[in-house]
Formats: C-alpha cells, sequence, structure tokens
C-alpha cells in the first residue's frame, strides 16, 4: 500500500493534506481546532449544538432529505464531531465523485440557515443524547476520569439540559463567526484521489468564503492526580485504572522516546497479565491505559476484579511493576518479536482511509510536519533494549492516580500500592 502524502496551503491559509491510495472510494474530512475547552461554563454544549445543525439544511440542501438523497446518489456517507478540541465534518464517497462531497462540506458550513424551528427540533434530539449518555455506564468512566484528573467538566462537550434549552440563534452564529476561520481550519483527503491539482482548485474555490482571523485556544489544563472512586452500588465488579503521569513532553522530537516507554509498558503489561489472569485467575482482562491532551497526559494499567479480589490484584500490580522497572530483562528478541506485531497494527493503519486521514490531520495539529511513516518506523525498529531501560526511568516517579467504579469496598489501595512497590 502507497503512502505519499503531501501538504498544501490554500490561499487563505487552510491546510490541506492529501493522501493518495489505490482504492476505489475517497474519504475526506473537515476539522476546526475549536472545541468544548473554548467554551465558559454558560457556553458548555454550544459548539456541538452548532455541529448538528451544519446537517440540518443550507442555501443548496435545504432538507435532511434533500441531503439523504443527494449521498445516496452519489455513494456517499456523512456525519459529524464535536470534541474537547476540534469540530469535525467528514464522509466517504466513491472517487469518481469526490467533489460532490466537497461541495456539501462547503455549502453546510458557509450557508447552513440554523432554521428556528429546526433549533427547536434539534433541542429535544440533543437532550435526548445528552441523557443516553448519562445512562451508558462505560462513557460515564471516561466522562469521571476526565472530570477528576483533567479537571474537564462531565459532559462539558454536550453541556447542560439547560444550556441545551438556553442557547439561541443568534448565539450559534456569533459563535460559528468568532470560532471558524481559515486559520484554524484543516482539511485531510485520504483514498482514490484522480486528479490532485483538480482537488486543489475546488477546495481554493469553496473554501475562500473562510475568513483569515486569529482564533486561540484554551490549553490550560489543571490536572490534579488523586485517588477516586465512583460509586456504583449495584456492580458486583469494580474497574480500575493506575495511572502515572508521563514522562516525556509531547514533541516531535520525542517520538521515539515514547516509543521507547510504550515498549517498556507492552513487556510490564504481559508479565503482569500473566501473573494476574494465567497464574492467579484474579481478572478476566489487563491492559494499558491512558488519557490526556497535548503536554497534560497520564498512561498506566487498566482491570476490573471484584471487591474480594482488590486488594490482592492492587497488591500483585505494585509487586512486579516494581521488580520488572527495577530488574529490566527485555531482550533484543523481545524487541524483534514487539516489531513484528506492530507491522499488523501499522497494516491496520496503512489500509484504512479513515484511519489515515485522522492521523494525518491530528499529527499535523500536534507537530506541524506530514507523518513520515516509515522514517518513523524505521526509528522505532532500531530501538534497543539498553535504551528502553533508559528511557522509561522515571516511569513511576509522577504522581499516582487510583481511578476505581463499581462495587463500593473498605481498602485503602493507595496504601496497598506503597506497601507492595518495593
Amino acid at each position: 500500500m502507497k503512502y505519499n502524502p503531501t501538504l498544501h496551503k490554500l490561499s487563505n491559509g487552510v491546510t490541506v493534506i492529501l493522501d493518495p491510495m489505490d482504492l476505489e472510494t475517497t474519504n475526506i474530512k473537515v476539522r476546526f481546532n475549536t472545541g468544548s475547552r473554548d467554551e465558559a461554563p454558560e457556553q458548555y454544549g454550544l459548539t456541538h449544538f452548532c455541529e448538528h445543525m451544519l446537517g440540518k439544511g443550507s442555501a443548496n440542501f435545504p432538507t435532511k432529505k434533500f441531503i439523504d438523497d443527494y449521498m445516496d446518489y452519489y455513494g456517499a456517507t456523512r456525519n459529524a464531531s464535536t470534541g474537547i478540541s476540534q469540530m469535525n465534518t467528514y464522509g466517504r464517497v466513491l472517487g469518481e465523485n469526490v467533489s460532490k462531497l466537497i461541495d456539501f462540506f462547503s455549502d453546510v458550513i458557509q450557508n447552513s440557515l440554523f432554521d428556528a424551528g429546526k433549533i427547536e427540533i434539534e433541542r429535544t434530539v440533543i437532550c435526548d443524547e445528552y441523557r443516553r449518555a448519562r445512562d451508558d455506564e462505560s462513557r460515564e468512566y471516561v466522562e469521571f476520569l476526565w472530570n477528576k484528573i483533567m479537571g474537564v467538566p462531565m459532559y462539558r462537550t454536550l453541556g447542560s439540559i439547560e444550556n441545551i434549552m438556553s442557547f439561541t440563534r443568534d448565539q450559534m452564529l456569533d459563535w460559528m463567526a468568532q470560532r471558524l476561520s481559515a486559520k484554524n481550519c484543516m482539511i485531510g483527503i485520504s483514498g482514490r484521489i484522480d486528479d490532485a491539482d483538480a482537488v486543489l482548485k475546488q477546495l481554493e474555490q469553496r473554501f475562500a468564503f473562510l475568513p483569515t482571523h486569529e482564533v486561540s485556544e484554551n490549553k490550560e489544563i489543571n490536572a490534579t492526580p488523586g485517588i477516586y472512586h465512583n460509586s456504583k452500588q449495584e456492580k458486583q465488579n469494580v474497574k480500575l485504572e493506575i495511572l502515572f503521569p508521563e514522562i516525556w513532553d509531547n514533541t516531535f522530537e520525542n517520538i521515539v522516546n515514547e516509543m521507547a516507554v510504550s515498549r517498556f509498558e507492552r513487556y510490564m503489561i504481559r508479565k503482569i497479565s500473566d501473573i494476574l489472569r494465567q497464574e492467579n485467575g484474579l481478572v478476566y482482562g489487563f491492559s494499558g491505559a491512558g488519557l490526556g491532551v497535548e503536554n497534560t497526559r497520564f498512561t498506566g494499567f487498566a482491570t476490573q476484579t471484584s471487591t474480594e479480589n482488590l486488594k490482592q490484584v492492587v497488591a500483585l500490580i505494585a509487586k512486579n511493576a516494581y521488580k520488572i522497572y527495577n530488574n529490566l530483562d527485555m531482550t533484543e528478541a523481545d524487541l524483534d518479536r514487539y516489531n513484528r506485531k506492530d507491522r499488523l497494527g501499522d497494516a491496520d493503519w496503512l489500509e484504512n482511509a479513515g484511519r489515515r486521514c485522522d492521523k494525518l490531520l491530528s499529527f499535523y495539529y500536534s507537530f506541524g510536519r506530514v507523518y513520515d511513516f516509515y522514517e518513523i518506523i524505521r526509528q522505532c525498529d532500531a530501538i534497543t533494549a539498553a535504551e528502553v531501560v533508559e528511557k522509561s526511568r522515571g516511569y513511576f516517579d509522577g504522581s499516582m492516580s487510583i481511578v476505581t467504579q463499581g462495587a463500593d469496598f473498605d481498602i485503602d489501595l493507595k496504601t496497598i500500592w506503597d506497601e507492595n512497590f518495593k
């Protein structure tokens, strides 16, 4: 599978990455680097509401039925999403119809009507989305992690029922005018690209409407590592995550250092997993864990078990993590095995246009350059066992967090860790 993405800048500053692939279809993603973290408390949910309205009628696509018929006719799909740091509209189309999806995205971003009646209908839809999120235990756990450790209010992206019911049409239009700019817009296209020059010419014409003002980003994070439990008394098991601050800052220069640490984590997790499951039968699964943005990031361990086994599980994780960390016996053969296994994951990524499009945009956002896949793989394959030891020093030195959700228990997990991490 070929990989030769190219970077382009439209005359107004929009970033474009073209990523041709030997496929019959094309994935397109238009990303604006703005999200719920840029909202004040009374605005929580506003970006998400605006994103919903981009699919509810525009000058050239007046109704959802019109949009659906258009997508069906040209063999396309479309969707949208909002997160903490980005708002996206994206889709997939038969390669010969790339221009039709570009037309659609540019029109709904520029000319969405924000019809007052449809806004009222969408309020109830978003309220239902909010209730479904609150009822989703897995999502609640993720929100709980972000709320407690990262200081991000729970369900910030969706907002609250009160906020959802309060937003006005003028408020939405003002927000869109403030937050959408060529300066924070990125367009990724991965898949069949028959004529790159024609695609760039169309993008130049269709996205010329975007203003060129600077858009600030709120990257402030008030991380508070600690011990947190989300009580679910009706549950029989306890979800458990043990997290530590990442050692290396998230910079381009540290990519290989981070990969060396990830090999240490994989080695340690596999060893501990065998001890917990194969030797003691205490858990069904044991894996790595992580959360964060920019340079506030945490990694560690994740599992779940019964309250009766919780103390033993934490003790065994601590005891063996300490042993592995201080007597790391990883060999070059271990690294060779990881490198071979990584090729399968690399193939999953390399053969998927949607994932490539996402990766190219997120990598450029983080590092200001196109993801050089083969060069980075070459550097990672060259990592030695000695470098894994060197780069992973300090892994357990930061402030630890232990986050649990599920059945209540009367155990001081931090004390259990401290007593056994030696």
